[in-house]
């Protein structure tokens, strides 16, 4: 009887800090995913042209923002 009690509450903790650390670690990832396609995408702008720097700056912009980001880097290399 023990045993399984103490397996209940090992299951049931475990199923609380998963669910206590699933929001914040998809946060992370979504960032990370979405810097990442954001400097692909101002790679590509560079081969084709469009001086936008790809630099620790810009990265954390594009992931941070996403697309408005990204156009609103596109939007200051006209300008700067």
């Amino acid at each position: 009887m023990t045993e399984v009690l103490s397996v209940m509450i090992i299951s049931c903790l475990i199923i609380l800090i998963l669910t206590a650390v699933a929001k914040p670690l998809r946060i992370v990832l979504r960032f990370i995913l979405s810097a990442a396609v954001g400097g692909c995408c101002l790679w590509l702008c560079n081969r084709f042209g469009l001086p936008v720097g790809v630099n620790p700056a810009t990265l954390f912009t594009v992931g941070l923002l996403g697309t408005p980001g990204f156009l609103g880097l596109i939007v200051l290399s006209f300008f700067l």
